[in-house]
């Protein structure tokens, strides 16, 4: 089954699409039978199988749980419809002047115009009509015109007789004709007849063509200016939202998203899933705020949750007459059997603050496989300084790791940590770099 609807109105638009079904898994419960084969041109013979069943030996019966299944879609989107309006100033004082002085040179214009094209008309026409007339004045009234004649004939089988005919051409034309004497047609079997008829085609005359002298005056509209006409308005931006749901037996989605204008503007979505397999189960959801007061902000968090994977995000920059500030904090976790990791970001930056900018990250984990006899077990710390002023500029840099582990029972540890850093300025230029290591192997070094 499926519906579809839309509505227009004064408050919202909105259109919704709803589509649902049923499906009935019953015959693959049913337990099957086959017998012994033999492969053609092979002594391969396939087994017994006896009641076997489908449902069952496939896992279908944990996957789908029933064999009644059905579904449920849903989507909706509507926009709710914002009656406030922007008034946007829009000078038409100078669009209105540079029009009303030209309008004048315009309407002179128009009219040549329509006057010259008049006086071409009339003088073309009267110059076809004068020869005309003195192409038939030279003609004398005895002048011979030509005439075809056609002889008679008779249709036979059906016995009609046809008598001759005959078309009158004009002297100065091979294609217009004067008259045209039509044939008699006679069927005696019928006693049936249809005397001959003369047409008479007129001459061709061009009438006398009188033009007014006092023609309508054509002219453009006056042009005033509307003084109350300065701003353009145009409709505030309203809330959309969007609703998306897919259910079934085995799986179910939902998914809403939103943009809304408000005090702020609001950027919302959220998706998640519920499974049978709970590997397949999650949750994300993200929010953008644009903030206009005090200067400009926008504001970005984003989350997701699984059984193996979760992770998050937070930033912020905003804008101000005197300062420009942003940071942003990103973090993951990884859980699966064999390993566990947890990572950690963060980044800030602001131009009033020592140091300006700053960044740093950090890994820690954690891997242990009984299968392979191993494990490893670490810390990665890298931590970024950047320092920029009209009179020097200067950057340093820091990592540290550890290792710790075992592979194939023989375990090892190591650990490295660098520095590096550059100081430059108009006098002076330094820079500096440190690097140390160590490891270890039991039994080995």
């Amino acid at each position: 089954h499926q519906n579809f609807s839309a509505t227009n109105d004064e408050n919202s638009i909105e259109a919704h699409v709803a589509i649902n079904g049923d499906a009935n898994l019953d015959f693959l419960s049913i337990p099957l039978t086959i017998p012994k084969m033999n492969l053609p041109y092979t002594t391969l013979t396939t087994p017994l199988l006896k009641d076997f069943s489908i449902w069952e030996a496939t896992g279908l019966k944990e996957f789908l749980k029933t064999t009644k299944q059905s579904f449920d879609l849903n989507v909706k989107i509507q926009y709710k419809k914002n009656k406030d309006k922007h008034s946007i100033a829009v000078p038409l004082g100078v669009f209105y002047k540079f029009f009303s002085q030209n309008v004048n040179a315009l309407d002179s214009y128009f009219e040549n115009v329509t006057d010259n094209a008049l006086d071409f008309l009339t003088t073309s026409y009267n110059k076809v009509k004068i020869k005309l007339d003195k192409y038939k004045a030279e003609k004398p009234l005895n002048t011979l015109s030509r005439t075809f004649q056609y002889p008679g004939y008779t249709i036979p089988v059906v016995n009609i007789e046809v008598s001759p005919f005959s078309v009158e051409m004009w002297p100065f034309s091979h294609v217009i004709p004067k008259a045209i004497n039509t044939p008699s047609f006679t069927i005696p079997r019928f006693d049936f007849y249809m005397p001959s008829y003369t047409l008479v085609l007129p001459s061709i005359e061009l009438p006398e063509l009188h033009i007014p002298r006092n023609l309508p005056k054509l002219s453009l509209q006056d042009f005033k200016e509307l003084s109350d006409v300065n701003n353009i308005f145009i409709p505030a931006m309203g809330n959309i939202t969007y609703d998306f749901s897919f259910k079934s037996s085995v799986i179910t989605l939902n998914t809403n998203a939103g943009l809304y204008n408000q005090s702020d503007i609001v950027a919302h979505f959220l998706s998640s899933s519920s499974f049978v397999i709970d590997a397949l189960q999650y949750k994300l959801e993200g929010t953008s705020r644009l903030t206009r007061k005090r200067g400009l902000k926008l504001a970005t968090a984003l989350s997701l949750s699984n059984k193996f994977v979760e992770g998050s995000h937070d930033s912020t920059i905003s804008f101000t007459k005197k300062n420009v500030e942003a940071s942003a904090t990103t973090t993951a976790k990884v859980h699966i059997p064999v390993l566990r990791m947890n990572f950690k970001q963060e980044l800030n930056g602001n131009t009033k603050a020592k140091p300006p900018v700053s960044s740093s990250i950090e890994l820690k984990y954690d891997f242990n496989s009984p299968k392979l006899s191993s494990t490893a077990k670490g810390v990665i710390d890298h931590k970024l300084r950047i320092e920029s002023l009209t009179s020097y500029f200067s950057i340093e840099s820091s990592t540290t790791a550890d290792i710790k582990g075992v592979v194939l029972s023989q375990e090892y540890s190591g650990a490295i940590a660098s520095e590096a850093s550059t100081y430059l300025n108009s006098k002076v230029t330094r820079s500096s770099v440190k690097l140390q290591g160590s490891s270890k192997v039991d039994g080995i070094w």
